[in-house]
């Protein structure tokens, strides 16, 4: 069971400081680059408040929460040009065009394929359709099945988005393996639900954390045939 973004999904400049900035100055903002840390730091402290006063359910109201954070954090401006700056981030992030497979996903899926490992999506699915982006990259070739927030209602790390892909998929909890970004979302999520999990850590921000981890997705393969992680 795969992650979207930030797991096959990398999303482009657009979504970071460079891109904010151009945004910005479309609408008369002069938004500095140079606190693009602080920016990201906000828009973390900003979502995770959103969801301890929403609870685990599928949230439209995330994104913009975001996205306004990180336009206060790299300087703001007039309400208004913040509010257009904000709405084009939000456009902008709806269409699969202004994303990029990360250049390990079709190997991997390929080896995965190629061994008769069976494969499938899951997906918080903030701002855009995970139909979408599955008919963009064409990757129906290779997931029997996916499954968004937005069809449960609620989104990892919450039990109801990974059993029902497993019930899609007909496969018990211990022969499932969750691969994500997210500690939270992706590897405590699988682990509660019995499921295994492997961590993809692109950044190497978790190194020596106690859980199966890999950097890239070149190294999945040879991931999947040790004993999954559970608490």
């Amino acid at each position: 069971m795969f992650d979207l973004d930030y797991t096959l999904l990398r999303p482009s400049e657009q979504f970071e400081a460079p891109g904010y900035v151009r945004s910005g100055a479309r609408f008369g903002l002069r938004l500095d680059v140079g606190r693009w840390p602080q920016a990201e730091r906000a828009a973390y402290v900003a979502a995770r408040e959103r969801r301890e006063r929403t609870g685990l359910v599928h949230d439209d109201g995330l994104l913009p929460v975001i996205a306004h954070a990180i336009i206060e954090g790299l300087g703001g401006g007039q309400p208004a040009a913040v509010e257009a700056t904000a709405a084009a981030i939000i456009d902008a992030w709806s269409k699969p065009e202004n994303f990029g497979l990360y250049d390990d996903v079709l190997p991997c899926l390929d080896v995965l394929r190629g061994a008769g490992v069976r494969m499938a999506l899951l997906s918080n699915a903030l701002g855009h359709g995970l139909e979408d982006v599955v008919a963009h990259f064409a990757l129906d070739e290779y997931m029997d099945a996916a499954v968004s927030s937005a069809q449960t209602g609620a989104v990892k790390p919450a039990p109801r988005m990974f059993s029902a892909l497993l019930v899609l998929l007909r496969v018990a909890p211990a022969a499932a393996v969750m691969v994500g970004d997210s500690v939270e979302d992706d590897v405590e999520g699988a682990v509660a639900g019995g499921c295994g999990a492997i961590l993809l850590d692109r950044a190497g921000r978790a190194v020596g954390a106690p859980l199966p981890r890999i950097e890239t997705l070149a190294e999945l393969p040879a991931a999947l045939s040790l004993r999954a992680w559970r608490a």
